[in-house]
């Protein structure tokens, strides 16, 4: 039996198969409310009581197969793009995890700011046995490790996200801005890293 091309899958099939298979969204209480399929945009966004997760398509590449990258955004986080506009400011609406891990934990600024995007609980992920155990499979690598994420915060790690918790928001909001203004901000990236809403 030939081995199907990797190149030639159904981004959304692939994403969905992936969800249903390895994760614990329907448990959370998450239910599929955008998708878009379009030569150039290939992504799912489920939304629950907390916040909104969003699956995005990277295609393929030739060192790690197809790749996927998911994030986190607040019930106000628009389907279609990366940022909004808020009182006035654009912001950043969607969020990769490391830096909300290190806010959850505790770490002084400094700390996050050295360890960056590792965390205690994720750097096993990219250890060679791992890398290995997961070659050329990188969405279920990715996918796992946001699990395991989920498994050990539970809802404190959504409520992050949580409009009805403004009072967190704006401690993490705080967070990241400590942590650029220690790390610094890249001038070519608009809005800056730490404007997030």
């Amino acid at each position: 039996m030939m081995k199907q091309d990797e190149r030639s899958v159904d981004p959304i099939q692939e994403m969905l198969e992936l969800i249903i298979n390895s994760s614990s969204l329907a448990t959370w209480g998450f239910q599929e409310s955008f998708r878009s399929n379009t030569a150039v945009d290939k992504q799912l966004i489920y939304d629950s009581e907390w916040c909104r997760i969003k699956f995005v398509w990277g295609g393929w590449d030739a060192l790690t197969g197809n790749t996927i990258s998911i994030y986190y955004g607040r019930l106000h986080a628009p389907n279609e793009s990366p940022t909004l506009s808020c009182i006035g400011e654009e912001c950043h609406a969607w969020h990769r995890f490391e830096h909300a891990l290190h806010f959850l934990d505790g770490r002084s600024i400094t700390e996050a700011v050295k360890m960056n995007y590792l965390t205690p609980l994720t750097s096993k992920y990219f250890e060679e046995n791992l890398k290995q155990r997961f070659h050329r499979r990188q969405p279920e690598w990715l996918i796992t490790m946001h699990m395991e994420v989920w498994d050990y915060y539970g809802e404190r790690f959504f409520e992050l996200f949580d409009l009805r918790h403004p009072d967190l928001w704006e401690q993490y909001r705080n967070f990241l801005k400590e942590f650029y203004d220690i790390k610094g901000r890249l001038s070519f990236i608009s809005p800056p890293l730490d404007k997030v809403c």
